[in-house]
């Protein structure tokens, strides 16, 4: 889906005291999609979280684990953990994968995954890439290649710093996941406004770049 952001922010595992403020100010900040993602917690404690937010931020809002909640709230999508039935449900679907016969073999319609790690996590100890940049670099480039076929978009989990993007994007990931790189820090919205300013300043670029490319041939119909 091409109206998808480059940057996506999960959330923090555990419930937090002032979320639902963060949330909020981060929404008011630019962020377009938070991913609500709280294995331990219940459906109920995801509710109160979507209740407390406006509900001119819930289209911008992704759950994981409690698709029962897509009949009590509009959200933006729902994401599948592992081994989960792919679920018929309204907005995106998505997925994660952690290892390259996985991403090889997608053959389900989703909308976009997450793949990593790519660099040794920020909030997950211990937790590094199973697989070298370039040979992700090779089944990336495959992947958008095959133009017979529709393929989700591919968004960088793991480990993802600010000097990291530019090498993310021109190995061929459409966007980026945020995790620890926002949770990590002091001030969560501090630290995301950084991120948002090189969103803002790529997707400019682009934009430019297909704007050009159309005023040259825009008027030629061979």
């Amino acid at each position: 889906m091409s109206n998808l952001p480059m940057v996506i922010l999960i959330s923090g595992s555990s419930l937090r005291d002032g979320e639902s403020s963060t949330f909020y100010d981060l929404f008011d900040a630019g962020l377009q999609r938070l991913h609500i993602r709280k294995p331990d917690c219940k459906a109920r404690d995801i509710a109160k979280i979507l209740s407390s937010l406006p509900e001119v931020y819930h289209s911008r809002v992704v759950i994981h684990r409690f698709p029962e909640l897509l009949k009590e709230f509009t959200v933006a999508g729902y994401h599948h953990y592992a081994n989960e039935p792919l679920q018929e449900v309204p907005g995106t679907r998505s997925r994660s994968f952690h290892n390259l016969d996985e991403l090889k073999q997608i053959n389900e319609p989703l909308d976009y995954c997450f793949f990593g790690p790519v660099f040794e996590s920020i909030s997950k100890k211990g937790y590094v890439p199973k697989v070298s940049l370039p040979e992700l670099g090779s089944v990336l480039f495959s992947l958008k290649k095959d133009q017979g076929v529709s393929k989700p978009l591919i968004y960088a989990l793991g480990g993802v710093r600010r000097r990291k993007i530019p090498e993310l994007l021109s190995l061929g990931f459409d966007g980026i996941t945020l995790l620890g790189s926002i949770w990590g820090k002091k001030d969560p919205l501090e630290a995301f406004e950084k991120y948002h300013f090189i969103q803002r300043t790529v997707w400019g670029k682009k934009e430019k770049e297909k704007g050009i490319v159309q005023r040259l041939f825009g008027g030629d119909d061979s």
